[in-house]
């Protein structure tokens, strides 16, 4: 079966780190189970050796410079022209996970000098120009990722992002009513408005091709920004709305205390999910079974 298509910093993978080490990070171990992956070395892929003299990035003349101090040498062309080829053979990925503070893969981490001070951080060569070439896609890296929130997030746009694009591999208007509603009420917690615009392109009249292309596009963007407390607070009052006659009296008293106290933040969100996903399992609830607000992502990634 596919998988999800992650880029990754190699460094993760092998010993080539300027210092002749790897990384070895637990999450970046369990998810490497889940998904297929496209390694990059920028700093070996140019040619330079393992272990190597450092690598920084250099205020010159107001522009931002990569510098072997060691050596002198300006590899800048020669990173940038690494990147561009590189880029351009791209053609399927659904997110990066990348090296933190690295010259080349850091995402807001990495040092930038001047007359050999540090005078603030920013992303790395190639971490910027991923960013540029794929704004709508999860780019984060191991030390980010260490935070619940954000690898939920991570996880939840890397397997949409999938999801769709197999869907768009191989189309027909059945898939997309059925990944449309899947996807519910998992729009709804992200963008609400998005999701009205979703529907009316599934509904309106136009090509299967149209459609995908104008899904795809509100798709990505609906995923741009975490959603708070208040929206996931809306969703779950939406799921109640839809399960409640189901339940007895002490039953819909105990549900909406849960809802209440996450709201407040006295419990986790899963603590919720696990009583929903229970109670579809018990009415025998398809609709709410299959619906990516519960199921985003294998579960086996959040132990």
């Amino acid at each position: 079966m596919s998988k999800p298509i992650i880029g990754l910093s190699r460094c993760f993978l092998e010993n080539v780190r300027y210092d002749g080490g790897i990384i070895n990070d637990d999450f970046v171990k369990k998810l490497k189970n889940y998904v297929d992956y496209i390694d990059f070395c920028p700093e070996v892929d140019i040619g330079l050796s393992v272990p190597r003299p450092k690598i920084i990035i250099k205020e010159v003349n107001n522009e931002k410079r990569l510098i072997q101090p060691e050596t002198g040498r300006d590899l800048t062309e020669k990173m940038n022209k690494y990147i561009e080829e590189t880029i351009k053979n791209l053609k399927e990925i659904d997110g990066f996970i990348l090296k933190s503070k690295s010259p080349s893969c850091g995402i807001n981490s990495a040092k930038v000098y001047k007359n050999d001070k540090k005078i603030s951080k920013t992303d790395g060569f190639f971490a910027s120009a991923i960013k540029k070439e794929f704004p709508y896609l999860p780019i984060e890296d191991e030390n980010r990722l260490k935070n619940k929130e954000i690898r939920r997030h991570f996880l939840i746009k890397v397997f949409a992002f999938y999801k769709l694009r197999e869907l768009i591999k191989n189309p027909s208007i059945k898939k997309l009513i059925e990944f449309h509603t899947n996807y519910k009420y998992l729009l709804m917690t992200y963008n609400q408005k998005n999701l009205k615009e979703l529907g009316k392109i599934v509904a309106d009249k136009i090509s299967l091709e149209e459609k995908l292309s104008k899904y795809k596009i509100i798709f990505y963007q609906s995923f741009l920004k975490r959603p708070s407390v208040k929206r996931h607070y809306n969703t779950l009052m939406h799921i109640f709305g839809h399960i409640s006659k189901e339940l007895t009296k002490e039953e819909k008293k105990h549900l909406l205390n849960l809802i209440e106290k996450y709201k407040k933040g006295l419990i986790e969100l899963e603590i919720v999910f696990e009583l929903f996903k229970y109670l579809s399992v018990r009415f025998k609830n398809q609709y709410l079974l299959m619906q990516k607000y519960f199921f985003p992502y294998p579960e086996e990634l959040d132990k």
